[in-house]
């Protein structure tokens, strides 16, 4: 009776330890690869975890930039509304300085003999009514108008003679003009008693 006899049983041994070794390795790279989807998804999630503190970053500082601007709009419409404030006190005082300067500047206009009855001011706009006792007179305080650097745009409207004033003759007129500058040089004693004149011609 023959029976088969192994004579080699390392072989079968290094069979097995293949067996194991191959089992061993699938294992390992199912846990390795395990290993590195669950790092590469942690990695994900600290990316997204980054980026989503940097978009929260990004928001809060995009908020406060909303808020400074608003301030900085209240801001610019204050500052509007202030220069309007200052344009219209500006307005004002050249408006109130505008009568004096016109008052200092017609006693060196204005001759003697000379006699304004009616001043009337619209804006730069000025008509002005009165009596003279000689054309000549009227003559010079028209070329004193017109040679004048605060007045421009002179017309004589009218010139009526006859007027009966005192027992005198004297000469009525109209002329308008436009003020323009603004009259600052000091005023002599003769154009403060011709202010005068002008002033009591004036309240007849």
């Amino acid at each position: 009776m023959l029976h088969d006899i192994n004579l080699l049983p390392w072989r079968e041994e290094k069979r097995q330890q293949y067996k194991q070794r191959f089992y061993v390795m699938v294992v390992a790279g199912m846990v390795l690869a395990f290993l590195l989807q669950w790092a590469g998804s942690a990695y994900l999630d600290y990316l997204k975890n980054e980026q989503r503190q940097r978009n929260q970053q990004l928001q809060t500082y995009l908020s406060e930039l909303d808020k400074q601007l608003l301030n900085m709009k209240e801001i610019e419409a204050k500052h509007r509304s202030i220069l309007t404030r200052l344009r219209l006190v500006e307005s004002l005082q050249n408006e109130r300085n505008k009568t004096t300067d016109f008052m200092n500047l017609m006693p060196a206009l204005v001759p003697e003999g000379v006699y304004i009855d009616k001043i009337k001011m619209s804006g730069r706009e000025v008509e002005m009514a009165g009596m003279s006792d000689s054309t000549a007179r009227l003559a010079t305080m028209l070329d004193n108008f017109e040679n004048s650097k605060w007045l421009t745009e002179v017309e004589m409207h009218s010139i009526i003679s006859g007027k009966v004033l005192f027992g005198k003759k004297f000469q009525s007129f109209k002329l308008s003009f436009r003020f323009d500058g603004s009259a600052t040089a000091p005023l002599t004693t003769e154009q403060i008693t011709s202010a005068q004149v002008l002033t009591q011609g004036g309240s007849h």
